[in-house]
């Protein structure tokens, strides 16, 4: 399996040119992903609890098989023992429950909500992680191209420095210094491999997919904009707080309805006739109020209110710390775009005198040494703005996955 993991590693290396948007591999990332399955699954479990609760509101009907082994007679002989064998319909309705009924109707049209929130939530933390690790591969990617690049060219130039070497035209030290930098440029190409590779792996194991298109990324990061005004208050972490505190209400209102009265209607339709040749029916209006508990009711309401100030308390708590969150997307985003356009202005004059010392070499006017140290220059800004280009891909798809801008599927 490994061999063929690696296999297929080599073979995306070798064919950049599919290219494959980070927007269409999530969309097929949530038919794969185990996490999102996670998503679903609690969303279908919230709406099967429902379910449970909701049940209460409605009657119940049993058939019921009664046998009872009992003595009718006890004065007149010990062994006068008998079993008596009933079947019966049996069927229960609430008809108060201490006003729980009321906030049931309600709760029943919240917790489909609810659940809904919670995944919009899970999915737009679960979008920005993806879309952070899609760069990782695709800038690593654009990474092992450019040093390839320069890799190539410098091969080139090695080759003929050695013939001019071997006429007298360029000294060994030279030749020496540029075979240096030729090594460590292989090995620098050697580790951009081998991260492109584990960025793959983490990619694969986090999306869940087995087959990737192409993770070729051709967003100009300087084109992208984030406003500074938005609308905080529909933020998928928000509104899902918001149903939280909405839900932990009505089921403080569910609990504390226990500390009243209770009206139960049962029904009992015997199927067995009677000696009179008829059935037997009854029905009853049960009356139930608690008289003591030793406080296990009380204490349940004590605690569903706790959990109700949490919830309010975390609504107003991220509400505050959202504006300040977005701020800092903005603050970082301008300033990661500034820096990119400092380093590829910086790029820029790095390769021009990079070429301008080519020149000058086969002048004579500079030597290898001097030459060597000016591609060192175009490398390391050649990463820098590489990465400074990630940094601020990734910063918008954050901040667009924090607002819940994300593909929908």
């Amino acid at each position: 399996m490994s061999r063929i993991y690696l296999f297929t590693s080599l073979c995306l290396l070798s064919h950049f040119t599919i290219i494959a948007s980070v927007e269409d591999l999530y969309i097929k990332s949530l038919k794969k992903s185990k996490q999102v399955e996670v998503f679903e699954l609690t969303e279908d479990k919230s709406i099967s609890d429902l379910n449970t609760i909701e049940s209460s509101l409605y009657p119940s009907l049993d058939i019921v098989n009664e046998n009872t082994y009992e003595n009718r007679y006890p004065n007149f002989s010990s062994t006068n023992k008998e079993l008596d064998s009933e079947v019966y319909l049996s069927m229960k309705q609430k008809l108060f429950q201490g006003g729980a009924e009321f906030a049931l109707y309600d709760y029943k049209k919240v917790v489909p909500k609810q659940a809904r929130a919670l995944k919009e939530k899970n999915l737009a933390a679960y979008y920005s992680q993806f879309a952070t690790l899609y760069f990782q591969v695709s800038s690593a990617i654009e990474e092992y191209e450019r040093i390839d690049g320069l890799l190539s060219n410098l091969r080139k130039r090695v080759s003929i420095v050695k013939k001019r070497t071997k006429i007298g035209r360029d000294r060994k030290a030279d030749l020496f210094a540029l075979e240096s930098q030729l090594h460590r440029l292989e090995a620098n190409l050697v580790a951009t491999k081998a991260l492109v590779r584990s960025s793959i792996t983490d990619f694969r194991n986090f999306s869940g997919l087995d087959k990737i298109e192409g993770l070729k990324n051709r967003i100009d990061p300087l084109g992208l904009k984030l406003s500074k005004n938005v609308d905080l208050e529909n933020i998928p972490e928000l509104k899902s707080l918001k149903f939280d505190y909405e839900s932990s209400v009505l089921e403080s209102k569910i609990e504390k309805a226990n500390l009243y009265p209770q009206i139960d209607l049962s029904a009992n339709y015997n199927l067995d006739k009677n000696e009179g040749g008829n059935r037997d029916w009854g029905v009853s209006l049960n009356v139930t109020l608690n008289l003591l508990d030793f406080g296990e009711r009380s204490s349940k309401v004590t605690s569903k209110k706790i959990v109700e100030r949490i919830n309010s308390a975390q609504v107003d708590f991220t509400r505050r710390n959202s504006i300040n969150r977005w701020n800092t997307f903005v603050r970082n985003f301008e300033a990661k775009k500034n820096e990119l356009i400092t380093l590829r202005r910086a790029l820029d004059r790095s390769r021009a005198a990079y070429q301008e010392q080519l020149k000058d070499l086969d002048k004579g006017l500079v030597t290898q040494i001097e030459v060597i140290r000016s591609l060192d220059d175009v490398i390391d800004l050649e990463k820098l703005a590489i990465r400074s280009s990630l940094e601020v891909k990734s910063i918008f798809y954050q901040a667009n996955a924090y607002l819940g801008n994300i593909p929908k599927g």
